[in-house]
């Protein structure tokens, strides 16, 4: 039986972070900006690892209506067991990356047009 998780959370402390990315106008939805955040700590080459307290935030099938992220997590992370808690995880370590600690919202535009490549998750 696999201890995955069933839900994804947000640290309280990446909260404000979440917050300001959709009062910024960045995007849609808390989901969007968090796969946003997601994605940003797969590009800084994010190792695995777990999220400590974060609280409910979305059932698995609304972040992964088709299993379709989940396949992505396997193929760059094939040693997870726990892909599920792996996308947690990368979500608020993405948000902590975000954090310019200034107030101000994350620099989206600077993340998506940044000059230096992104590193390679895993060789």
């Amino acid at each position: 039986m696999s201890n995955d998780k069933k839900t994804i959370g947000v640290v309280a402390a990446y909260e404000p972070v979440l917050a300001k990315l959709i009062s910024a106008g960045h995007f849609g939805s808390e989901l969007e900006a968090a796969k946003f955040a997601m994605a940003f700590a797969i590009s800084k080459g994010e190792p695995v690892g777990h999220a400590e307290g974060a609280a409910t935030k979305w059932n698995v099938g609304t972040v992964d209506g088709d299993a379709s992220l989940r396949a992505v997590i396997e193929s760059l992370y094939p040693e997870t067991t726990e892909p599920y808690r792996l996308v947690e995880y990368l979500i608020n370590e993405g948000l902590r990356l975000l954090d310019s600690s200034d107030g101000l919202p994350p620099d989206v535009a600077g993340v998506l047009f940044s000059s230096q490549p992104a590193q390679e998750a895993h060789a």
